[in-house]
């Protein structure tokens, strides 16, 4: 009895010693909103005051329109994904096409190649279409890097629409578009929202084809955080800003699909 109590003892110190380590940047970032440069940098350190907004007017002030500029190429990006994502999972599940297998194998391939990869020769096609340094460059580059995965994931739960069901529409006359916006997309309406959710925090989060693809007026908040580090000066305050704020949108998005990301996460996973 002694034993147990001494393990459960030494699994809750452990999981709150890791529970911490994990937490505590975020809690530094928090916490260094509320400070300027050089309370962040005071030893001791001080206790912030929050009510002090002056970081955050600041930065809306002077980088607000990025925000726009990651919010729109996300939402864009996500919208774009998974419209091309469903229709594609649908048929690839659906018709008994020859190398079905084989083609699903190749479009998940292809999210494995790393963006680096494919940043010089993006530059050289959307410089090429008068395309760069633009917002509608970027939603295509992200909705075309999550393309494959979403088809991917998307694919998993087309499976388990029942057959019957589409074999019934049919026989009732369906057209297969007519099947698709009517049966395939609504039983599968968890699905797709724990995939766009996955898309929409990978495109937002996204850095290195930004920084290649994006101008002075296209910047995404994480190519704009990058820019607070200099050679002579780190403006910590605007990045603990700015990494504030760039959480809060992956999280809100998140718990609005919340109910529908519970039920996709778990779709397929008993079977009669």
């Amino acid at each position: 009895m002694r034993r147990n109590t001494y393990k459960t003892v030494f699994l809750v110190i452990a999981a709150l010693v890791f529970t911490f380590i994990s937490i505590a940047p975020v809690l530094w970032m928090l916490i260094g909103a509320f400070k300027t440069d050089v309370g962040m940098m005071t030893l001791p350190p001080e206790w912030p005051d929050f009510t002090f907004w002056t970081n955050f007017k600041t930065f809306f002030a002077d980088f607000g329109h990025f925000i726009g500029n990651s919010l729109i190429i996300t939402l864009g990006a996500t919208i774009v994904a998974i419209g091309l994502a469903v229709p594609t999972a649908f048929g690839l599940v659906i018709f008994r096409l020859k190398y079905r297998n084989a083609l699903s194998d190749w479009i998940l391939s292809t999210r494995m190649m790393p963006p680096i990869a494919a940043a010089v020769p993006l530059f050289i096609i959307f410089n090429g279409l008068g395309m760069l340094n633009s917002i509608p460059a970027l939603i295509i580059t992200y909705a075309g890097f999550n393309l494959p995965f979403a088809i991917w994931v998307t694919m998993s739960f087309m499976k388990q629409l029942p057959k019957e069901l589409i074999e019934a529409m049919r026989l009732e006359g369906a057209t297969w578009f007519e099947v698709l916006i009517f049966v395939a997309i609504p039983l599968s309406l968890s699905g797709i929202a724990t995939v766009a959710t996955f898309v929409f925090i990978f495109a937002w989060n996204e850095f290195l084809l930004a920084l290649f693809l994006s101008g002075t007026d296209s910047r995404t908040l994480p190519v704009v955080i990058s820019s607070f580090i200099g050679t002579g000066r780190v403006y910590w305050a605007n990045i603990a800003v700015a990494s504030v704020i760039q959480c809060i949108p992956p999280i809100v998005f998140a718990f609005v699909m919340q109910r529908h990301v519970v039920s996709g996460m778990t779709m397929g996973a008993v079977k009669d």
